[in-house]
């Protein structure tokens, strides 16, 4: 939760904070000797689950 919201302070659309922290932990994730195959069939889908009601209520609450 504190990750998302540093990256939402840092961008200016929470697409592209919730794009930007993916692309960070992916590349952690296979610099130290994950494949993407993994990412994307394993952690991906928890990522989606965990950050994206994070941004989608950032995203909401700027539409207001």
């Amino acid at each position: 939760m504190v990750l998302a919201h540093e990256y939402l302070a840092k961008h200016h659309t929470p697409f592209e904070a919730y794009m930007a922290l993916q692309r960070a932990l992916m590349l952690r994730f296979m610099g130290r000797g994950g494949t993407e195959e993994f990412w994307c069939t394993r952690l991906a889908p928890a990522f989606r689950r965990r950050y994206t009601p994070i941004f989608a209520a950032a995203a909401r609450s700027i539409l207001r």
